[in-house]
């Protein structure tokens, strides 16, 4: 498993709750978002970068995200959740998720989230500070 993990810049260890899984008895497929949410909370925090929503003038944002579902994940169970970037443009990094079941010993599944750095008092797009783009990349 350690293998699957090395190349990823954090990884965070998820518990999977009694409650996160749906009718069928399986980890409802939101969650799943859940998880890679924490891995890029913990990437933001890695590169010192997570503000207080309140106190943020220009920062990440959201854009987009896809997850590929890979198998069913069920409680009791650990994952671990895997967050690298993999691209870095102008005003966006994307973001490569890995999400891994300890029981299971398997990959669960695999995603990938676009975060725009963002202007909130303009609510317009804004541009990587140079700074903060050199240490993207030599992460990456």
């Amino acid at each position: 498993m350690s293998e699957k993990l090395k190349d990823y810049t954090v990884v965070e260890e998820v518990p999977i709750r009694w409650g996160d899984m749906d009718a069928r008895g399986h980890v409802n497929n939101t969650i799943y978002y859940r998880f890679f949410e924490c891995s890029r909370i913990a990437l933001f925090r890695f590169f010192d970068i997570y503000e207080e929503p309140t106190s943020v003038r220009i920062g990440p944002i959201l854009s987009y995200q896809a997850c590929y579902y890979k198998i069913p994940l069920k409680y009791p169970d650990i994952v671990y959740v895997g967050a690298k970037i993999i691209e870095v443009k102008v005003s966006k990094i994307i973001v490569k998720h890995i999400l891994i079941s300890k029981k299971l010993n398997r990959i669960a599944a695999e995603g990938e989230s676009h975060i725009i750095w963002y202007d909130y008092e303009n609510k317009k797009k804004a541009t990587i500070s140079d700074d903060l783009k050199q240490r993207f990349l030599k992460r990456k």
